[in-house]
C-alpha cells in the first residue's frame, strides 16, 4: 500500500501535524480536513465544554461530524493559557499552530474597529 500524496493549502499541508487552537464553531478545521481528504494530521480545540459549544454555535454540528468523519481528533474545554498541562496534549509534538484571531465577544463592534482592537 503507497504512502498518501500531500496535499497542501496555503501555509498549510497534509503532512504537518496541525493543532487548530480556539476554534468557535470548527468551521476553519473542518475546511482544512475537506481540503487535505483527512484529518488524521490535525487535533481541534475549544474553550467551550460540549454543550456549551452546541448552545454557543449551534452551526458547529456539521462541522465537528466531518471532523470526526475524517479521523481528526478533537478536544473541549481546552484554555490556550495553560493547554501545555492537559494529559492529552502535554506529550504531543506539532509543526503547525494555528490560532485564528479570536472574537472578541463584543457586540456591536466588529474585529476591525480600533477601540475593540485596543
Amino acid at each position: 500500500m503507497g504512502k498518501k500524496k500531500e496535499k497542501k493549502i496555503q501555509h498549510y499541508s497534509s503532512s504537518q501535524k496541525i493543532l487548530l487552537v480556539g476554534e468557535g464553531n470548527f468551521s476553519f478545521s473542518a475546511c482544512l480536513a475537506k481540503a487535505f481528504g483527512s484529518a488524521t494530521n490535525m487535533v481541534a480545540t475549544c474553550l467551550h465544554s460540549k454543550d456549551a459549544l452546541r448552545r454557543k454555535h449551534q452551526s458547529s454540528g456539521p462541522h465537528l461530524a466531518e471532523l470526526k468523519s475524517r479521523g481528526c481528533l478533537v478536544l473541549y474545554e481546552i484554555n490556550v493559557c495553560d493547554m501545555n498541562q492537559n494529559p492529552s496534549l502535554m506529550s504531543m509534538k506539532f509543526d503547525v499552530i494555528i490560532f485564528n484571531f479570536p472574537h472578541a465577544g463584543h457586540c456591536g463592534l466588529n474585529e476591525t474597529d480600533r477601540l475593540l482592537i485596543e
